[in-house]
């Protein structure tokens, strides 16, 4: 492998190598990258017959397009052990990501089997082809999303939230200080404080930097994240979803410990329907809490009324002296209310804890860390907004 020129990306602060390695290097190393990560894109079966002319073409001598990589490895980390080589590559393979190339990489993959199997002459030579890379060093979660969307923009993608959960998956490996996110691929839920559903905080997490509860497909998000102007209040090299994992956390935690892990039933509440919740854990354990405390947040950054993540996290802790037995029975109850109300349940139910979390965590707000004046206060605004 050879570097032939490096420059940096100024738009997402990071060093692009253009480099040359030949087929045989680069599939030691692709096999480990789709293997490794259990988001990367699949095969696209509908497109068998234009990979087929692909493996016809590179066959002929034709000249690919660069696959484009990115390295999560800081920049002066690659500098000290003497720039980008392929020992640098093979070492941190498991900080590889395929931004754009995938299906060709498969393709690749496709034919040096097919050719090893009926000429050994021709697979040597084949093997010894160079290959052109792009490959980003230094490119931050956000950054490698906003390029991973670019490239690909206009092809059959990845769902968003499966682009996402592939730059997070180490999160679900270990625990988040001390918090662990569940996979659904791997049949467990979470029973207990402190366990959460990997794809739930993802959603809340895309919430938070769409600044908007409802799903959004990648073009909107996309446009969210190239006018993202607020992180320029954080630091971008930092890991912002861990963060955003450990503050909500910290507030599931106030309610489940400050209500006595309080179990609420229908009698109790004096409804027709099932609780949305038995308890704060499991109230808050849900997509709709999460992605309402995500856009919350972000809509009170963007206000410049909230500085950082530990803001919340320090402020939260005055919660605990509140009745909150009481006033999470009123929760439930406006939320049943909501029930009876809405034609579409789950989006006005996520509208509802935008507002509940905008009332309770803002600063200047008359509800501010008032959990039963948030409650009322955000179906006011909830009424006023479908009226």
């Amino acid at each position: 492998m050879k570097t032939l020129h490096a420059v940096v990306d100024q738009r997402i602060h990071a060093e692009n190598f253009l480099v040359e390695m030949s087929l045989g290097e680069y599939l030691d190393i692709a096999k480990i990258i789709i293997t490794n990560n259990e988001f990367q894109r699949r095969r696209v079966s509908s497109s068998s017959t234009i990979y087929s002319l692909l493996k016809d073409d590179f066959r002929k001598g034709c000249v690919i397009p660069p696959i484009v990589l990115a390295l999560g490895v800081p920049s002066d980390e690659i500098a000290e052990n003497g720039g980008l080589t392929f020992g640098v590559l093979t070492e941190h393979v498991r900080n590889l990501v395929i931004l754009d190339g995938l299906q060709r990489t498969y393709t690749l993959i496709d034919l040096a089997n097919e050719v090893a199997r009926v000429d050994i002459a021709e697979s040597a030579t084949l093997l010894e082809r160079p290959l052109r890379f792009e490959i980003y060093v230094g490119l931050n979660r956000l950054g490698v999303l906003y390029r991973m969307l670019t490239l690909n923009t206009g092809q059959t993608p990845m769902s968003l939230r499966q682009q996402i959960e592939m730059l997070y998956l180490d999160f679900s490996r270990s625990p988040v200080n001390g918090i662990t996110l569940l996979k659904e691929v791997d049949d467990e839920a979470p029973t207990a404080l402190g366990e959460y559903s990997f794809r739930t905080m993802v959603e809340g997490f895309i919430s938070y930097i769409e600044r908007n509860e409802l799903p959004i497909d990648r073009f909107d998000l996309l446009e969210a994240i190239k006018s993202l102007e607020s992180l320029s209040r954080e630091d971008v090299a930092s890991n912002l979803f861990p963060d955003f994992v450990s503050t909500y956390h910290a507030f599931v935690r106030v309610m489940q410990d400050g209500s006595q892990a309080h179990e609420y039933d229908t009698g109790e509440l004096e409804i027709k329907g099932q609780p949305f919740g038995r308890d704060a854990r499991r109230i808050f354990s849900k997509s709709q809490a999460i992605t309402g405390f995500g856009a919350a947040i972000g809509k009170l950054r963007d206000r410049g009324d909230l500085e950082s993540f530990q803001q919340i996290a320090n402020s939260i802790e005055q919660l605990a002296a509140q009745d909150l037995v009481r006033d999470i029975a009123s929760l439930l109850k406006r939320l049943e209310q909501l029930r009876l109300t809405s034609k579409k349940i789950g989006n006005a139910q996520r509208l509802y804890f935008h507002f509940f979390f905008r009332q309770l965590l803002d600063p200047k707000g008359d509800a501010y860390l008032k959990f039963g004046d948030a409650v009322d206060a955000a179906m006011q605004r909830y009424e006023t907004e479908m009226m």
